[in-house]
C-alpha cells in the first residue's frame, strides 16, 4: 500500500505544519512536480531595496528568452559604484612615487627606467604582456 507524500514529504506522518503547508498550496492545480527546465538562469538583485534572487526558466530558447525579456527591469537599476581609490605609494620598494595610473586597467603603474629612457607600464596578467596605459 502507497501512503501519500505530504507537501513536506513525510510518509503519512502526521503534522500540524503539513497540513498548514498543504492548506495554504491547496489552491494550486494539480499535484505534478514541475519539469526540470532546459534554459535556465538566476539573476541577483535589490528589489524595493531588499536583495532578491529571480530565477527564469524555459523548455526552450524562445520560452527561455520571452521569460527573460519579462523580467528586464524588474529590478532596481544598479547604483554607481564610487571609483576605486589610488592605492598609495610604499615608502620602500613596489611603485614609485612618481608613478602613474592605468585606466584601461584601474591599477598602478611603475617608471621604468632603462638606457636613459623612462617610461610607465604594468604587468596585465590577462593579456600576457606589459601594458603602457593605452
Amino acid at each position: 500500500m502507497h501512503t501519500p507524500l505530504t507537501s513536506n514529504g513525510h510518509n503519512g506522518v502526521h503534522h500540524d505544519a503539513d497540513e498548514q503547508i498543504d492548506a495554504l498550496y491547496s489552491f494550486w492545480p494539480g499535484t505534478a512536480p514541475c519539469p526540470e527546465a532546459m534554459f535556465s538562469a538566476t539573476v541577483k538583485g535589490l528589489l524595493g531595496g531588499h536583495e532578491t534572487l529571480l530565477t527564469v526558466r524555459g523548455q526552450s530558447a524562445d520560452a527561455f528568452k520571452r521569460n527573460l525579456q519579462a523580467i528586464k527591469g524588474l529590478l532596481d537599476a544598479p547604483a554607481t559604484p564610487a571609483p576605486a581609490p589610488r592605492p598609495q605609494a610604499p615608502a620602500q620598494g613596489g611603485v614609485a612615487e612618481d608613478a602613474g595610473w592605468c585606466q584601461v586597467h584601474n591599477t598602478a603603474m611603475r617608471r621604468i627606467t632603462k638606457n636613459g629612457r623612462s617610461w610607465l607600464s604594468h604587468w596585465c596578467d590577462s593579456e600576457g604582456r606589459y601594458c603602457h596605459g593605452r
